[in-house]
């Protein structure tokens, strides 16, 4: 996608970005480049050591007072710390001040959680503004050094809403979704459609076990390959080589360890579900190379294959 393609009309007035890391820079960098915003502002920790030499933000700062208000604010810290921010956002009525509120965590139960917890009236005025997202991008580099302007190029971004219960008049328990106006769903959809990302809509409850399948077990076997392959006595000969489906293969094994454990842990109970099941599908690849059956093993791998393929040709659900 050209930058001519993804250069939209102005959307926001201010964006504001918790977290200056890759994630948090890249969207900066994209927005800017795009001209999506006038103002693009950020909060981070390490704002002093940043603050001189992250080019993609017009000011970074400590505290979120110091950025009372904002068209979009974009919660792009590590998934541990999100719960708090919401916190801090709901209990100060920071939601208030800011039009339209997304996250961009890669796991969605602390979040849920969180959400979960809020007395109702608190919870209706925030859902009123908040969008979950989740851009399906990133790299094996982490950091705002390694920010790029086309990191969310031809990526896909979830957008979910959180679903309410409430108790009726006949004390039954309905489900609701509570969610911002049409017009709230819109322009964030046109902000990710901005930076490169075709949107697709995905419930915020069944996240993580998507997630889980599609990206955290697949980086868990990438790890143990990594894991192996260091171990083996071909270690050094290996990083020589090899070729360009050995490469892609172990790529995502050099992902950031400290943000993959969080990532992993958090999200355990899906993952360890899918070891289960998948354990039993190498089971059987194993049992057909003992045998020496070539009939069961081409089986095997031509449902793999298939399946692989058809990742170019199958469409979303409706």
């Amino acid at each position: 996608m050209t930058q001519i393609e993804r250069t939209l009309i102005l959307i926001f007035e201010r964006i504001l970005i918790l977290g200056c890391g890759l994630i948090g820079s890249s969207l900066a960098a994209s927005a800017r480049e795009c001209g999506l915003a006038k103002e693009i502002v950020g909060v981070d920790n390490q704002y002093e050591l940043m603050r001189e030499r992250n080019p993609f933000f017009d000011e970074i700062s400590g505290s979120l007072k110091s950025f009372e208000e904002a068209d979009l604010c974009i919660i792009a810290i590590p998934i541990e710390g999100v719960p708090a921010v919401v916190k801090e956002l709901v209990n100060n009525q920071g939601q208030s001040n800011y039009d339209l509120i997304t996250d961009v965590a890669s796991n969605k139960r602390a979040l849920i959680e969180v959400l979960d917890e809020l007395k109702q009236d608190s919870k209706r005025a925030f859902l009123s503004k908040f969008i979950s997202s989740h851009p399906l991008a990133g790299s094996e580099q982490g950091g705002w050094e390694s920010a790029s302007t086309n990191l969310f190029d031809k990526t896909v971004c979830l957008l979910s809403t959180y679903r309410m219960t409430a108790v009726s008049d006949d004390n039954s328990i309905e489900d609701k979704e509570n969610s911002p106006s049409k017009h709230k769903v819109a322009r964030l959809e046109r902000f990710w459609q901005g930076v490169g990302c075709k949107v697709e809509h995905f419930p915020l409850q069944e996240h993580d076990q998507l997630l889980s399948i599609i990206s955290h077990f697949p980086h868990l076997l990438a790890f143990s390959v990594g894991a192996f392959m260091s171990s083996s006595d071909y270690e050094n000969i290996s990083k020589t080589i090899h070729g360009t489906g050995f490469k892609d293969f172990t790529r995502i094994s050099a992902a950031p360890p400290g943000l993959w454990a969080d990532i992993l842990l958090d999200n355990r109970e899906h993952i360890l579900l899918n070891g289960e099941q998948w354990l039993e599908s190498y089971k059987g690849f194993i049992c057909a190379l003992e045998k020496g059956d070539k009939e069961r093993l081409v089986a095997l791998i031509s449902q793999s294959s298939i399946w692989r393929n058809g990742l170019r040709k199958s469409k979303p659900p409706l």
